[in-house]
């Protein structure tokens, strides 16, 4: 192996071991290491994760990701996709909350939940 790959490959493997382990001082110690004594490849890593240091440490502390977010809307990109177009806004609707099979979302017609007169009374 050369020396340039195995300085590599070991920058790699422990800078994988800090960020899955979370360990904020592993991760600030390589991101502090002098440009050059790294491959050219992995200069443009480090600067790159350097400019985002910030950001991944509070990953590690808050853990949220809008990731449930985007695959919401990619369900919905896709039963638009292939509902060739609702004529019926609320049968789209309708159609996206069954998918989405969401417990707390009620799927009820918003023309038949007008409230009467004799509910008024009571």
């Amino acid at each position: 192996m050369s020396e340039e790959l195995r300085i590599a490959y070991n920058y790699y493997q422990t800078l994988v071991d800090a960020v899955d382990h979370e360990n904020q001082g592993e991760l600030q110690s390589l991101l502090q290491r002098k440009l050059t004594s790294l491959p050219f490849k992995l200069q443009k890593v480090q600067r790159t994760l350097r400019q985002h240091q910030n950001e991944i440490i509070r990953s590690f502390r808050h853990h949220l990701s809008n990731g449930p977010i985007e695959g919401t809307n990619n369900k919905i990109k896709v039963i638009k996709r292939t509902a060739y177009g609702f004529r019926n806004f609320f049968h789209f609707r309708v159609r996206i909350l069954m998918a989405l099979k969401n417990p707390h979302i009620m799927v009820g017609d918003p023309q038949k939940t007008k409230i009467s007169s004799s509910s008024l009374a009571a």
